[in-house]
């Protein structure tokens, strides 16, 4: 079964465009976020077999002289799943795209910084099931890169912030509406109506929980309360103490019920709670000075 981030980038790997400067502005952070240069070659990786083909996609249409090489490793350690390898040999059409590419006209556009953005998150992001803690990153290998990329974040009015782990940069976000509005604007439209529908759930239960919560809090003090009262009741009963039939009226009250709360004794002798417990605290003084004697 897929994760929820792969689900997303399936869904954004199967997006169509015909904007070109849109699909180049994300080849370009596919690239920069996604490859290695290792031995005269860029490498791109990925366990996502959507984004692999879409950057192949790609590729034909920005490199139309260059046969990309194609392998699959699995994996020798933890889910030991398939991992997609692209080779491009950076020489001749790979390297004059570089060399002639102006990444202020490739993002002179809102939708460029879009697209961008895009590209970036099927190379490097990843994000948190709706249901679990809210968390969206992107993951870079550069400290100019991870920059560069909150950069873009900030102009499209993102607040994302940098963090290092080890030896790798990674830009997040961890409110629910940025998450949602990020995954809306780069095109995962489904991914947010599922997003949305868990995050509605996901609250009402917790909605649910603090009622319970205070509703369970509200009951144990009350029956801490009752508990306390009978044990004063206890004592003055033991001392045959002298008390005045306004209080012994509480006591037998209190005797009578003693899983009531205060408010449901009040009620039943039609004073008020805060009468009714007045008279309590009288009775507790009275047991304190009794039980010394």
């Amino acid at each position: 079964m897929s994760s929820y981030a792969q689900d997303v980038k399936n869904e954004l790997a199967h997006k169509f465009d015909d904007d070109r400067d849109c699909l180049l502005a994300e080849f370009v952070a596919l690239l920069k976020v996604g490859t290695k240069k290792i031995d005269g070659r860029l490498e791109f990786t990925s366990s996502n077999a959507a984004v692999v083909r879409r950057v192949i996609m790609l590729a034909k249409k920005f490199f139309p002289n260059v046969k990309p090489e194609v392998a699959a490793v699995r994996r020798k350690k933890l889910l030991k799943n398939l991992i997609y390898v692209v080779r491009f040999i950076v020489a001749g059409a790979v390297q004059n795209f570089f060399d002639t590419l102006d990444m202020n006209e490739l993002l002179k556009r809102t939708r460029f910084r879009v697209a961008y953005m895009r590209g970036a998150f099927l190379a490097g992001g990843s994000v948190n099931r709706p249901e679990a803690q809210y968390l969206l990153q992107i993951v870079t290998k550069t400290k100019a890169e991870v920059a560069f990329l909150q950069k873009q974040m900030e102009n499209l009015e993102f607040n994302a912030r940098i963090c290092q782990r080890k030896k790798v940069f990674f830009i997040w976000l961890r409110e629910g509406d940025a998450i949602c509005d990020f995954l809306g604007m780069i095109g995962a439209a489904e991914a947010v109506e599922r997003f949305e529908v868990a995050r509605n759930l996901k609250e009402v239960r917790m909605q649910v929980n603090r009622v319970v919560n205070m509703e369970t809090a509200a009951l144990n003090k009350s029956i801490n309360a009752a508990q306390r009262q009978l044990a004063d009741i206890k004592i003055l009963l033991d001392k045959n103490a002298p008390v005045h039939e306004r209080f012994r009226e509480a006591m037998t009250l209190r005797l009578e019920n003693p899983s009531s709360t205060v408010g449901e004794l009040a009620e039943k002798i039609g004073m008020s709670r805060a009468g009714l417990l007045y008279r309590f605290q009288i009775i507790h003084r009275l047991a304190k000075k009794f039980s010394k004697k």
